[in-house]
């Protein structure tokens, strides 16, 4: 595979010729889920994921906000279909984990200008607490052009695990599986009989499970490629370094 940061400045060029998220997806309401936001690169392009922690607070993965001046992006919310109305919100500063170099400590946070104003259709999530090495019946939440040509807010189911077995034996890169090794993220497993899989711009999508957020969408292995290698970043392991970020500027 390529490395993540080519690999992603390859996807970014092929923008113009339509975007791509995650395949096997259902279509679902934002009022089921309305921490769920769309970053957008230059108020148009569908770039990633994020969820919304407080009024001026989104988590999402770093490789999804990586490239560009942080005021390239917006955070829109509110909608579940990103191509219609939708409230947006400058992007202040992106704050990456110092780690961050294209695999591990792959997460972000986003402060907006201002405040999010909160309704029926947005509101803020809380990050889980406990540690289980599997979270079963993870819902994974994304925008983006699907296989159906649209640009609906879409939901898929997956279990995510991360013991040094299971999980490192599904994955073919040692910097994929340095990841797991330093307990840092989760496989993705589709249920039997499924085909999903994901694109570059899946990322930082919320995985959620008993209202709780367990993790951000990282990277796949072969990007596009069903019920392949694919990585969430694991919450829990970062939530010294989010606390302190928010805390120290608020």
């Amino acid at each position: 595979m390529r490395p993540l940061f080519f690999a992603t400045l390859l996807c970014l060029a092929a923008l113009a010729k339509g975007q791509r998220r995650q395949i096997g997806g259902t279509d679902v309401s934002i009022v089921q889920y309305p921490f769920v936001v769309g970053i957008l690169l230059q108020r148009t392009i569908i770039i990633g994921n994020g969820a919304i922690l407080a009024p001026s607070w989104v988590l999402t993965s770093a490789s999804a906000v990586f490239n560009t001046p942080d005021s390239e992006y917006s955070i829109a919310t509110g909608s579940e279909d990103l191509f219609t109305p939708a409230a947006q919100y400058q992007v202040q500063r992106i704050f990456r984990h110092p780690e961050f170099v294209g695999w591990d400590y792959n997460v972000a946070l986003v402060k907006v200008s201002g405040k999010i104003v909160f309704g029926d259709t947005v509101q803020p999530i809380a990050i889980a607490t406990t540690e289980p090495e599997t979270v079963n019946d993870a819902t994974m939440l994304s925008y983006g052009k699907n296989e159906d040509g649209t640009a609906h807010l879409r939901s898929a189911t997956y279990t995510l695990i991360s013991d040094n077995d299971d999980c490192v034996r599904l994955l073919q890169e040692y910097q994929a599986k340095e990841v797991i090794w330093q307990h840092h993220g989760f496989c993705l497993i589709p249920p039997p009989g499924t085909q999903q899989g994901q694109w570059f711009n899946d990322a930082g999508a919320p995985l959620v499970a008993d209202g709780q957020l367990y993790a951000v969408f990282a990277f796949a292995e072969n990007e596009g490629g069903t019920n392949e290698g694919s990585v969430a970043t694991r919450l829990t392991s970062f939530a010294g370094w989010i606390q302190s970020i928010m805390f120290s500027n608020r």
